[in-house]
C-alpha cells in the first residue's frame, strides 16, 4: 500500500506540476479576458444608447487632468472603458478606475467606477464623503467639518469647503436628500468638474443597470444647484 502511494506521489514530477500550474494561470487568465470583453461592450451598448461615445482607453489622461485627490492616491493609476458625451446639456465622463496602494505582500489594487460632470458655475473646493471613525476621532481633537440643519446629514457625511456659504447653497435641503438616498457617494469639486463615487462600494459597478442609475443620480445633483447662483455667475460675466 505504502509503495503504492509512493509510486503515485512520483508521478507528480516537478514538469507535470509546471505544466499544471501554467495551464491554471492560462485558464484564469482566458476567463478574465472574456470578462473584460463582456465589460467593454456592454459599456460600449450603454454609450450607444445615452448618445454618447465609448473609448476603451483613456483619451483623456484623466488621472493626470484631473486635480482631485482620488486621482493622487496610490500608483498606476487608470482609467477605462471612458463613455463620454452630452446629457441633458451637460457634459460627462464616466469611466472604470483603478489604483495600487501598498507593495509586495501589502500591495492592493481597487476599483471603482466614476463620474466626472462639468458643473453650470464654477465650484469652489468642495468635499463631501461619508464620515468614517477616524474623521469623529479628529473632530474630538478639533478638525471639525461643516454642520448642517439636516442631523441625519451631518451625521453621515463629512463636508469641507472654505467657503462655507457656498457649501450651504449647494447642500440645501433637496440635495442633501438625493445624497442621503441608496449608497453614500463621495463628491469632490475643483472648479470646472466635478468627481463623484460611491465610497463604500469596493468593486466597479454593474453595467448597465447601476451605472446608468449612477449617471442619472449625478446629473440630477446638478440639477439642483440653485437657479440664484448659476445668476449670480451670469452677472459676473
Amino acid at each position: 500500500m505504502g509503495g503504492e502511494r509512493l509510486l503515485l506521489m512520483s508521478g507528480f514530477s516537478p514538469v507535470l506540476i509546471f505544466a499544471l500550474s501554467v495551464g491554471l494561470i492560462l485558464v484564469i487568465a482566458i476567463i478574465g479576458g472574456l470578462q473584460a470583453a463582456r465589460r467593454r461592450e456592454a459599456w460600449r451598448a450603454l454609450a450607444e444608447r445615452l448618445g454618447c461615445s465609448f473609448s476603451r482607453s483613456d483619451p483623456f489622461d484623466i488621472p493626470r487632468a484631473c486635480a482631485q485627490a482620488l486621482f493622487k492616491q496610490g500608483s498606476s493609476r487608470r482609467a477605462t472603458n471612458v463613455l463620454h458625451g452630452t446629457i441633458g446639456g451637460r457634459a460627462i465622463k464616466c469611466f472604470d478606475y483603478q489604483y495600487t496602494t501598498g507593495s509586495g505582500d501589502n500591495e492592493s489594487t481597487h476599483y471603482l467606477t466614476c463620474l466626472l460632470v462639468t458643473p453650470p458655475i464654477p465650484f469652489q473646493p468642495l468635499s463631501i464623503r461619508p464620515e468614517s471613525f477616524l474623521d469623529r476621532v479628529g473632530e474630538f481633537f478639533g478638525l471639525d467639518d461643516i454642520d448642517f440643519e439636516s442631523d441625519e446629514f451631518s451625521r453621515r457625511f463629512f463636508v469641507t469647503c472654505p467657503d462655507k456659504k457656498f457649501a450651504y447653497d449647494i447642500l440645501h435641503p433637496r440635495a442633501m436628500e438625493l445624497l442621503l438616498e441608496g449608497d453614500q457617494i463621495s463628491l469632490e469639486a475643483q472648479r470646472d468638474s466635478v468627481l463623484l463615487h460611491y465610497s463604500k462600494v469596493v468593486r466597479q459597478l454593474n453595467l448597465p443597470d447601476e451605472v446608468e442609475t449612477f449617471i442619472r443620480r449625478g446629473l440630477r445633483f446638478m440639477e439642483l444647484i440653485p437657479d440664484y447662483l448659476i445668476e449670480q455667475e451670469k452677472g459676473t460675466m
